[in-house]
């Protein structure tokens, strides 16, 4: 008989199937699927796009503020400027590239 405090459940399964017990066996299987799905769930959730991102980028939150405030500068110099608006979004992009504000 296997030690089963001591096994893996790759061994525990095995030592079940042998042993005739084929619903501790199937259970044990589960368990381990269960595993591995755990597993992948934890890798996709670690490398998700926005930790991906700021790692490479910064905090996106500054990235936030900093439009915000874009926005807040245009309000009296541009007409009614929108978060939404692509146009709006290229004006800042525009100004950023051309050192505007700095």
């Amino acid at each position: 008989m296997i030690d089963l405090e001591n096994a893996s459940l790759r061994e525990a399964e095995q030592a079940a199937y042998a042993a005739g017990d084929t619903l501790k066996a199937k259970l044990l299987a589960r368990i381990m699927d269960l595993e591995d799905e755990l597993a992948r769930v934890k890798y996709a959730a670690a490398d998700d796009s926005l930790t991906a991102w700021e790692s490479d980028h910064g905090p996106a939150s500054e990235y936030v503020d900093f439009f915000f405030d874009c926005f807040r500068l245009l309000d009296n110099k541009y007409q009614v400027p929108l978060i939404t608006s692509e146009t709006d979004k290229q004006i800042i992009f525009d100004a950023i590239a051309r050192g505007e504000g700095s």
